[in-house]
């Protein structure tokens, strides 16, 4: 064996050992100190040295047993209130009880964050390790409940390393350098983000806006339009362009409804004369669908292309919900499909993803809870007039629904 894997092994076991003291000593004074140096200690492991740890955390910090057995039985002879509790308590795990200490250090939180991260980057080469991950996932959708989020505006103002984390994690229209994020967050712009209490200097999740007139069918229209001294005078139409969640490690924890409706009525309360709100959305789903079903299609016949994409959105799905990862996300949150845009994004990403398309989903004027009970109940889109006019026959029309005359 080389000293090299003498080293690595040497640095698994004390890092094991470091979280079976953390446990042990949990109620004690000392138990800070050892979560800051397990928390020292994992942020020097490598790839396969995490892995190891993570298989530690399986293998030895689960339930009791013992306990778990005890309080079934007792259960079983006596099904009252708090047996039931007794029994749930029992069969929490010991990673609950290490992960709850770990976030007590300083830099506990992030540290967890990265520890859901990499355990979601191995589901497929590790599945074993799911009950870690869930476990994770428990605590962080605790932690992060809506009612810790703090709603910021993000302007010039806003300090310059917050600044930078847009530019870094910006996921659906890639910010430029400064001279583009300047241009974000100009008059008729704006940026919110939500914030919590333990990653202070960064966004849990933020959005982009643009202030326009009328629906928006071009993020090239919108990312380079000329910057105006001052909010333009007609604008009467709020279009989200972009909605980045910025922390891997809470994937699967939902923010950006919240956000959203946040947002509508923040702006709402600012502009009175905003009458729409609509995203600018990409379709990132669509080009590898029509590949697989329609490989032989003119990809420069504009009406095709919309009917076809019409029909994917409207009528695709995945376990009664629309295939496509976007869609489903507005379309659960009541919005509906409105338009569909014919070379609305032609970078790489856009051409790439949806062949240039765009689509809005508009949430003014809408019965969102309406829309949302027909689609998760009855598995029923809502779309506009000119959307459905794209569909074609292979889709049953009890699939989808025409919306109403939008309401202001």
């Amino acid at each position: 064996m080389s000293e090299y894997a003498i080293t690595d092994a040497a640095i698994d076991a004390v890092t094991a050992n470091t979280a079976r003291a953390l446990l042990r000593l949990q109620a004690e004074t000392a138990s800070r100190a050892l979560a800051e140096l397990l928390v020292m200690r994992y942020q020097s492991l490598n790839a396969e040295q995490k892995v190891t740890f993570f298989r530690v955390l399986l293998d030895e910090f689960g339930a009791d047993r013992t306990a778990v057995d005890e309080a079934i039985k007792a259960y079983q002879d006596d099904p009252t209130e708090s047996n039931t509790v007794a029994l749930a308590e029992a069969a929490d795990s010991n990673r609950l009880t290490l992960f709850r200490a770990l976030n007590t250090a300083a830099g506990g939180i992030k540290v967890l964050l990265d520890m859901r991260t990499e355990l979601l980057a191995r589901r497929r080469t590790h599945p074993e390790l799911a009950p870690v991950e869930r476990d994770l996932m428990y605590l962080l959708n605790s932690w992060f409940n809506r009612g810790f989020l703090r709603l910021e505006q993000l302007d010039w103002q806003t300090p310059a390393h917050i600044l930078e984390s847009l530019i870094r994690y910006e996921a659906v229209h890639e910010i430029r350098g400064w001279d583009d994020l300047r241009r974000r967050l100009a008059p008729d712009r704006r940026s919110f983000g939500f914030f919590h209490p333990a990653l202070p200097d960064e966004p849990i999740i933020f959005v982009e806006v643009a202030l326009v007139k009328g629906l928006a069918e071009s993020i090239q229209d919108v990312i380079d339009a000329p910057t105006p001294e001052t909010m333009p005078s007609d604008v009467d139409t709020a279009i989200f362009y972009s909605i980045t969640n910025c922390q891997t490690g809470l994937r699967g924890i939902s923010f950006g409804s919240f956000l959203i409706k946040q947002v509508t009525e923040r702006l709402s309360a600012e502009l009175p004369q905003l009458t729409t709100f609509s995203t600018l959305s990409p379709i990132p789903g669509f080009s590898a669908w029509l590949l697989e079903h329609h490989g032989g299609i003119d990809t420069t016949d504009r009406h095709k292309m919309e009917s076809i994409c019409a029909e994917y959105l409207v009528g695709e799905r995945r376990r009664g919900l629309p295939l496509d990862p976007v869609a489903r996300f507005h379309l659960r949150n009541g919005a509906c499909v409105e338009r569909i845009n014919w070379m609305g994004d032609t970078s790489d990403k856009g051409m790439g993803e949806s062949h240039g398309l765009l689509v809005n989903y508009l949430y003014s004027g809408q019965d969102l809870a309406d829309n949302h009970d027909a689609l998760t109940l009855d598995g029923v889109v809502t779309a506009s007039p000119n959307v459905l006019g794209l569909v074609g026959t292979s889709v049953p029309s009890s699939q989808y629904r025409v919306r109403g005359p939008a309401r202001h």
